[in-house]
């Protein structure tokens, strides 16, 4: 099959030379085989629709460019997407049709758009390759066109002390060639509590904004102007009514139509009360635990330093403190932890001002000296541990790290880890913190150290809810994410995805302690069999793909952790690195000669990939030969053998088999085609 068309649309997301984010994209364009440099694409019109259910956001965003050459271009687009955001579906348009992606396994959707890039389709593919930063190559724009995409993503919207935040990132400033012919951001949210507030702090104040409160629990504000360059992104903020511990939930059952198995889902979030008393701060013994070694310098070292000098001013004469440096070794501010008097204070800022980075990086024997400290028995005891995560001396592996600290720190000492700079094993801070009930804060080159740094103090200063229980009054869930169920600190929450596997309405109780002294908090809440909200398994998913990453941070790739999240993708349709968005144009829209023989052999991948429980290979034998001895078999994850679907002579010419996997269960398999000294293997997926 020969195709005579003019254009081909390669997706490919790489992280490239971008440094500030923004969820509109930038094209950029130069004439095709040339070696100029890019020039900025117009981007024509933006459309944002925006959908918030408690603290999840779906947003969807269709935007127009337009080639303003009068030749045809290549070009790159650049797509970020805020850190917590996870994109669920990719259009790509052709000739005027809507084409809606699939996820497939990577390599699988790169061998597809090869093998009909050199059959000059149209194909379309997105994949991911880390921190929420894509790269789309199309090749070619043709003169005086457009080009079309919709991304629709999911988050669950950052939550500081009893404030929401939502960004949307519009800051295309020197992105466009020219400005915006049309924008529009339309954007409704619902709350199963009343707003306390609702407001834009960017766009609140324009005239382009409408701002209108439908009902206590109901909202929505819509943006758009004409001939606009934005300049800055859209923000929103908002705050509900909190009495004592909240309870909010989430769930969906799924449909046979979904493919996503029968158990329910369910997304629940616990947030403490809107304030605490001054009067409740209570005394900390805390130790700075900070990493100086070669790694550090530069701009590092200075944030650190900031960082030091931060916590330093936030001292309160009730507290006690140390400091301990690590590079190659360690040094401390003193033998033991002191009194956080002006003496002391002024001392440690002249200490903190000699640091500078030499030596390698010693994790372990700082954590170890760290938490030899004479940590008190009713005190709030907090490691504060600052570093880039990158051991390369005394105890190196991820995994030992985690397990030594842990069965070291026998005072119960909270651990929180604070990354430095942009290259980090944020899996082993992050785990580290889990594993001795802290958490991980990562401060970028943009971030407001003093802001964080006040945050943190602000919480782990006021009275905390440990040793969380909780308890379903025997209502069962199963495969709960995270798998460490935090503190509950306060200006802070903690969420558990899950799976239920039949309905009913329960009452649940947190139990914990706070100063000592036992505390529970009750909800009833129903679980339903029907209906709910479609991302929160999506919300599920993602936890769990994200806490098998973990694994593969600390472990390495194996074939177990990369084809369970490979099985997850596909299934909940999540971009991963291990997986990639792909679409072809219907090619009865271009010109074909169907009767044509190939002139090598093709093995397409099967479709629909996944499948439940029919799917259909499409494979090609070349010119060469009069005929083939064509075999097609079908084996299990274990290679065992599990059907044949084809064994018999075939001519040269394109050919099709189906494969009806009704009496397998679900799982990976793989189909082989081999034709005389041929052979080619693909995987494919069974759902129920």
């Amino acid at each position: 099959m020969i195709f005579k068309i003019t254009r081909t649309i390669f997706f490919l997301m790489l992280v490239v030379f971008i440094q500030d984010a923004f969820a509109v994209g930038a094209l950029y364009v130069r004439p095709r085989w040339s070696t100029q440099p890019y020039e900025k694409m117009w981007i024509k019109t933006v459309d944002v629709t925006v959908d918030i259910q408690d603290q999840v956001a779906v947003t969807h965003v269709d935007q127009i460019f337009y080639n303003e050459m009068n030749t045809s271009v290549e070009a790159i687009y650049l797509f970020p997407l805020p850190e917590n955001a996870m994109i669920t579906e990719l259009v790509y348009w052709f000739n005027g049709q809507r084409y809606v992606a699939e996820i497939r396994e990577r390599q699988d959707a790169i061998a597809a758009y090869n093998n009909n890039l050199s059959q000059w389709l149209d194909p379309a593919l997105l994949e991911y390759l880390g921190d929420n930063l894509f790269r789309l190559s199309i090749v070619p724009v043709d003169a005086h066109t457009e080009v079309r995409t919709e991304i629709t993503y999911v988050e669950m919207l950052d939550y500081n002390f009893g404030v929401n935040n939502y960004k949307f990132l519009l800051n295309t400033l020197e992105l466009s060639s020219q400005p915006l012919e049309s924008v529009h951001l339309f954007l409704e949210a619902n709350s199963q509590s009343p707003y306390k507030y609702f407001e834009s702090p960017s766009h609140g104040n324009s005239s382009s904004t409408q701002l209108i409160q439908i009902s206590d629990y109901n909202y929505t504000i819509e943006f758009g102007d004409e001939n606009y360059f934005p300049d800055k992104d859209f923000l929103l903020q908002f705050e509900t009514i909190r009495d004592e511990v909240q309870f909010n939930i989430l769930t969906y059952s799924p449909t046979e139509e979904d493919s996503m198995g029968t158990d329910n889902f369910y997304s629940l979030w616990i947030t403490p009360p809107d304030s605490v008393s001054e009067s409740e701060t209570i005394p900390k013994d805390i130790i700075f635990t900070a990493d100086v070694s070669s790694s550090m310098g530069g701009q590092r070292i200075s944030q650190l330093k900031q960082s030091l000098d931060e916590f330093l001013n936030l001292l309160a004469p009730i507290d006690r403190f140390n400091i301990i440096t690590f590079g190659t070794h360690v040094e401390k501010f003193k033998p033991n932890l002191v009194e956080a008097n002006t003496a002391n204070i002024q001392e440690a800022h002249d200490f903190v001002l000699q640091i500078f980075a030499l030596g390698m990086t010693n994790i372990s024997a700082a954590l170890d000296s760290s938490l030899h400290q004479s940590f008190g028995q009713e005190s709030s005891n907090n490691l504060i541990f600052l570093t880039d995560g990158k051991p390369t001396i005394g105890i190196t592996e991820p995994d030992s790290i985690i397990t030594y600290t842990t069965n070291l720190n026998d005072m119960g000492v909270r651990l929180f880890s604070f990354g430095i700079g942009d290259n980090l094993n944020k899996a082993l801070l992050t785990e580290l913190s889990l594993q001795n009930h802290g958490y991980a804060t990562y401060i970028a080159s943009d971030d407001s150290i003093a802001l964080l740094v006040n945050n943190h103090f602000t919480r782990i200063s006021k009275p905390i809810i440990t040793d969380l229980i909780l308890d379903y009054g025997g209502f069962v869930t199963l495969d709960t994410y995270p798998k460490t169920f935090l503190d509950l600190y306060w200006g802070s929450q903690t969420m558990e995805m899950g799976l239920y596997t039949e309905g009913s309405t329960t009452q649940i109780t947190l139990s914990g302690i706070i100063r000592s002294d036992p505390v529970q908090f009750t909800k009833t809440v129903a679980f339903p069999d029907t209906g709910g909200y479609r991302f929160v398994p999506r919300l599920w998913a993602k936890a769990k793909i994200n806490h098998l990453l973990d694994l593969i941070d600390i472990y390495g790739e194996t074939d177990e952790l990369i084809d369970q999240i490979i099985e997850l993708s596909l299934r909940f349709q999540i971009l991963t690195k291990y997986t990639a968005f792909y679409v072809d144009p219907d090619p009865t829209s271009v010109d074909t000669d169907d009767n044509l023989i190939p002139n090598e052999f093709v093995v397409e991948q099967n479709y629909p990939n996944p499948f439940n429980p029919v799917t259909h290979i499409n494979y090609s034998l070349p010119i060469g030969k009069t005929e083939y001895h064509v075999t097609i078999k079908v084996y299990d994850m274990l290679g065992r053998l599990v059907a044949v679907l084809f064994d018999d002579m075939q001519q040269p010419g394109k050919y099709m088999v189906e494969f009806n996997g009704e009496s397998l269960s679900s799982g990976i398999y793989f189909y082989t085609v081999t034709a005389g000294n041929f052979s080619h293997t693909n995987k494919m997926l069974l759902l129920r």
